[in-house]
Formats: C-alpha cells, sequence, structure tokens
C-alpha cells in the first residue's frame, strides 16, 4: 500500500511568518520522493486564499470524502499551492465552526484540560479550523486507499487538529518551531536558559496570559507519535516546557537556486549597491551642508519582524552608536549607512524625500542627455591643451535648465531618519536617539529606517528584499529569542556576511557541525547565552569596528566564505531530516 504523507500548517498559502518560509521552500523536495502522494493542507481565508492557490477539479479519490464533509457544511477546496514545484493539497473553510467555537472551546477544556477563558480571535480561528482539519482527516482514513497515511502537524494552531483525532490508527507527528512560553518570556527580556530546570511552565504560562496556547501545544506533544523541533535551542525548551524530549531535530533549509551563484554575486552586488548608493546619495545631499559621503562607504541592514527585544534590534542599534562613537574619536576615514528593513506603522510617505528623489533622478536624466556633448567639449580643450574652466563646459542655456530643477528640491535643517511620516513615539526612533544615530553632518554611522515592505516599484530604492541585502556589506542579527533564524542564512546566501548570535538556532547548528572557517568565516557569532547586554553591546562594537576596517581583499574572501557556508543549508541537503523521519521505524 502505498504511503501518503499530509502536512498540516496554518500557514499553508497563508504567508504569516517563517513557517511559511520552511514549507515553501521545502515543499518540491518532499514531493521529488513522494510525487503525487505528498499534500498540503491549510486553511482557506477567501480571496487571500486565492492569490496563493489555484483551485483546481477534485480527483476521483477525494471526491466522496469531500462530498461527505459539504453534508456537515464543511467546505473543501482542492488545489495547486502556486509555491515552487507546486504541491497539491486542500484548504480547509472553517466558518461554520467560528459559530460553534465555545462548545469547541469546552470540549478541549473536558477532554484535556485547555482553559481558553481568555483567548480572542488569534486563537478562536486556528482551533476552528483545525477542528475542521480532524474532521478532514477521519474521513480520510475512513477509505482504505489512505489506511497508511501520516499527519504532520506544525505548531500549535494545527495542534487541536491532532488532539481531536488522537484515536485514529495512523501516524501523527507534531512539530513545534518555536514553544509558546519561550518566546513570551524572551519578548520581555527574561534570559531563561540559565534557570529553565527550576521554572513552573504552567504558572508562567498563566502569568503572560498564553495558558491556552501553551496548553495545545503541551498536549500535542504528548499524544503525537513522533515530537519533533527544528533546532537545539528549541529542544531545550521543549523538553522542559512541553514535557517530552524530542524524537527528531529538523534544521530549516533554504532552496539556493533561488540566490546568485558564486559567479553572479560579484556581478549582482555591484550593480545593486550602486543603486543603493545613489539613493542615499539623493536622500542626504539636500540635508548636508558639505556633501553626502559614498566613497569609503559600507551598506549594513537590519531586517525582520518587529520584535525588538527578542531580534536584538536594540542591541544592534546601541552598539551602532557606539561605533559611531568610535569613528569619530579616531578620525577613521569610513563611512557605514544602516538601513533598518522593518516593516511598521506608517502615517504617509515623506513627500518632500519622495519629490527630492523625482528631482534628482530628473537632473540625473538631464545630464545623461547632455553628457556626450560635455565630454566632447572636455576633449577639444584637452587636444589644444586649453584650460577647462566649469563656465565653458556648461552653456548658459543648460545651466539654466540645471537651476531650475535644483530649484525644486526641499532642504530642511536636519536629515531625515526614515523614509515615511511615522508616530514621534515609533521605538526605532527613539532607539535612534538613544544610541546617539541622529544622521548629523559629523556622523559616521548614519541611519534610514524604511517601514515598508521592499519592492521593486516601492519609490524609494526600487529594490526587491533580496536585490536590496546582495547589494550590501553586512547583515546584523544579534537575536535574543530564535528559533531558528532565517535572516542570517537568506544573507549568507545572498553572499554578505552576517552576524547572529549563541541563542538562534541556526547559529547552533552551525557551531555544533563546525562549520565556520578560522580565518574570514563571513559570520559572526556573538556570545548573548547568559551574558548581560551591556557585555552583548561591547562584543558586537568590537566585531561591527573589524569589519568596517577590513581591507577590500578580506572583505571578498568573507563574501565567498558567507556563500560556501549556506550551502550546507540547501534543502537538497537537509530534506533528509525529514525523509529519514517518515521512512524510521519509530512509528
Amino acid at each position: 500500500m502505498s504511503k501518503y504523507i499530509f502536512e498540516i500548517s496554518w500557514e499553508i498559502a497563508n504567508k504569516v511568518g517563517g513557517i511559511y518560509t520552511v514549507l515553501a521552500t521545502k515543499a518540491k523536495y518532499v514531493k521529488e520522493f513522494y510525487g503525487k502522494n505528498y499534500f498540503v493542507i491549510g486553511p482557506y481565508l477567501g480571496a487571500k486564499s486565492q492569490n496563493d492557490f489555484k483551485i483546481l477539479s477534485i480527483p476521483r479519490e477525494f471526491e466522496n470524502i469531500i462530498k461527505n464533509l459539504q453534508k456537515q457544511g464543511i467546505i473543501v477546496y482542492y488545489g495547486e499551492w502556486l509555491v515552487e514545484g507546486s504541491p497539491h493539497g486542500f484548504l480547509i473553510d472553517f466558518q461554520r465552526f467560528l459559530h460553534e467555537i465555545n462548545s469547541i472551546k469546552y470540549d478541549l477544556w473536558q477532554k484535556f484540560g485547555i482553559d481558553s477563558l481568555r483567548t480572542g480571535k488569534d486563537y478562536d480561528e486556528p482551533v476552528a479550523w483545525s477542528k475542521a482539519v480532524s474532521l478532514f482527516i477521519k474521513e480520510l482514513t475512513n477509505q482504505e486507499e489512505f489506511r497508511n497515511s501520516i499527519f504532520h502537524f506544525h505548531e500549535w494552531l494545527a495542534g487541536v487538529g491532532l488532539l481531536l483525532a488522537k484515536d485514529i490508527t495512523q501516524k501523527k507527528i507534531f512539530t513545534t518551531h518555536a514553544t509558546v512560553l519561550g518566546r513570551s518570556l524572551a519578548s520581555t527580556g527574561i534570559n531563561f536558559w540559565s534557570e529553565i530546570s527550576t521554572l513552573d511552565p504552567l504558572k508562567l504560562a498563566y502569568d503572560f496570559h498564553v495558558e491556552a496556547k501553551h496548553l495545545i501545544e503541551q498536549n500535542s506533544a504528548k499524544f503525537a507519535d513522533i515530537l519533533t523541533t527544528i533546532s537545539s535551542v528549541t529542544a531545550l525548551e521543549v523538553e522542559y516546557f512541553l514535557k517530552r524530549k524530542v524524537d527528531f531535530i529538523l534544521p530549516n533549509g533554504i532552496d539556493l537556486s533561488k540566490f546568485p551563484t558564486f559567479e553572479e554575486i560579484a556581478t549582482q552586488h555591484s550593480k545593486n549597491r550602486d543603486s543603493i548608493l545613489n539613493f542615499i546619495l539623493y536622500f542626504f545631499s539636500p540635508y548636508l551642508q558639505k556633501h553626502c559621503p559614498i566613497r569609503n562607504s559600507l551598506i549594513f541592514f537590519l531586517s525582520g519582524r518587529k520584535e525588538i527585544k527578542n531580534k536584538g534590534f536594540d542591541i544592534a542599534l546601541l552598539a551602532l552608536g557606539q561605533l559611531n562613537k568610535i569613528l569619530k574619536e579616531k578620525n577613521i576615514d569610513i563611512n557605514i549607512y544602516v538601513f533598518v528593513f522593518i516593516p511598521d506603522a506608517i502615517i504617509d510617505v515623506d513627500h518632500s524625500i519622495l519629490e527630492n528623489l523625482i528631482t534628482y533622478k530628473g537632473l540625473e536624466n538631464y545630464l545623461e542627455d547632455i553628457i556626450d556633448e560635455i565630454r566632447s567639449r572636455i576633449l577639444h580643450s584637452l587636444i589644444h591643451q586649453r584650460k577647462i574652466e566649469g563656465e565653458k563646459l556648461l552653456k548658459k542655456e543648460e545651466l539654466l535648465e540645471i537651476q531650475k530643477i535644483l530649484s525644486k528640491i526641499k532642504r530642511e535643517k536636519e536629515a531625515p531618519l526614515t523614509t515615511h511620516l511615522v508616530s514621534p513615539d515609533n521605538e526605532f526612533l527613539k532607539l535612534f536617539r538613544q544610541a546617539g544615530l541622529n544622521n548629523y553632518e559629523e556622523d559616521k554611522v548614519k541611519v534610514i529606517f524604511y517601514p515598508i515592505y521592499l519592492s521593486s516599484t516601492d519609490g524609494f530604492l526600487n529594490l526587491n528584499y533580496y536585490d536590496a541585502i546582495n547589494g550590501c556589506h553586512l547583515g546584523i542579527f544579534p537575536s535574543f529569542y530564535e528559533p531558528w533564524g532565517y535572516t542570517p542564512l537568506e544573507t549568507l546566501a545572498a553572499g554578505v556576511m552576517a552576524i547572529t548570535t549563541d541563542l538562534t538556532g541556526f547559529a547552533s547548528y552551525v557551531e555544533e557541525k563546525k562549520l565556520l572557517a578560522k580565518e574570514s568565516p563571513g559570520l559572526w557569532i556573538i556570545k548573548r547565552k547568559n551574558k548581560k547586554d551591556e557585555e552583548v553591546i561591547s562584543e558586537l562594537t568590537q566585531v561591527f569596528l573589524k569589519i568596517a576596517t577590513m581591507g577590500r581583499a578580506e572583505r571578498i574572501q568573507n563574501k565567498y566564505e558567507a556563500r560556501r557556508l549556506a550551502s550546507h543549508f540547501d534543502w537538497r541537503v537537509l530534506v533528509k531530516n525529514y525523509i529519514d523521519m517518515y521512512e524510521s521505524k519509530i512509528f
């Protein structure tokens, strides 16, 4: 009998966070092994789902199953998830169960002791969907064809589906990518790793108002045939918070075919770097009395979800403030431009900046039109050994046109900190001020808060995320809590140096497998476990200084080492962990 794999997640055709990236990039490699016997199951969310999922005719083997569910008021859509590999699967409409959510919650309380009195929409919707998933699974397993199936549930959001289908004989896997409690503790700055064995998980769950999610997670771990997580960092949390040791660790990978090859890195970096430097020139020039220095410039960036403590953005900016002081005090001839690519609430576009960008682009286009004539005038002067005088290089009408264009530039006393208008109480603006990153003329480190998603048509950089980071020199990710850490891995894959910490699953894997080169590592792992913030800031500042003062040859070597390191995380290699689990005799 054929083996079927059904992978179940709230983030199938529903981009919310990092789990979407895991599932979307891994799918084609699992499908290569199991072919048409690999399916995904996610939530149906109306128009949002239709952007990521192509509805197809229902195959014969699923017709009766879907008809039976339809009689119960459950609508199931069959189709193709529009990601690489195009895995087929099901999106399940859960609206019916939202009307019965209190009854479902009571059932979970009676059967599993899950207290959901203090829950809201972010809990109710996944639970209602999971209820519908459990009925789909039961209908499925009533068919002889699907008796040899494995159901793989991801996170507490799918956990209720596992719990309500716990009595089926088919095998059930539960993967937690991060524990609810670990994320909650870390978000308040609690450094729990040194005392994890002494903590009372249930009490803490109530203290942080996450008891319902925690209890779903704990019960899912209990009733799963196999319990997995993504790193040794989260394995420790799982053991103490969910009261069970994991059976498999499934490290996250990336699809390296989406990133530039070694040969392409240098060419693409130069092109994207020049685009970024042009933007920097346009962004700052109206506000600086002297000029905007882009010679001897490096471009750093921070990116990720707006989790200031967990992602270490506070530490990063404070360390950059220290770097700024050192560079100024030592008068080191280097300029650092730091982009903060973190989507946030905006009030509006800063129209002054946008209009200046348009004006500069107009000036650039005009100069492009007359540059051949100017070159001809310079060449003529040189041949006849005449003095090259500025006023003779440009005709009167050309100077007038240039002045006309420049008159449209809006000038302010202070250089901006952000591309968009945001609240004066914005946390990043406060952190900039706290770190002394004010974008003054004399500052060696200048910051640009970019609070929108990058795209090739956003009106500012006009680069997508991967092109933007490819044009940078360093990605900064000093996380306090990071179960895996896709952002540093993607940065390395783009051929860019990165910084992370020993509190990330990704870094733990790198250290466990001894993947770092001793010289020019491409990746720096800052010690943060059980360290005070001041110690972390100090170490981070020194790494910044080392990178800022590197010679060009050393930077290039680090770029290539970064890309080599990323090759260890290709899904073509790491998918074997999933296949070994699905084929294991542990069941």
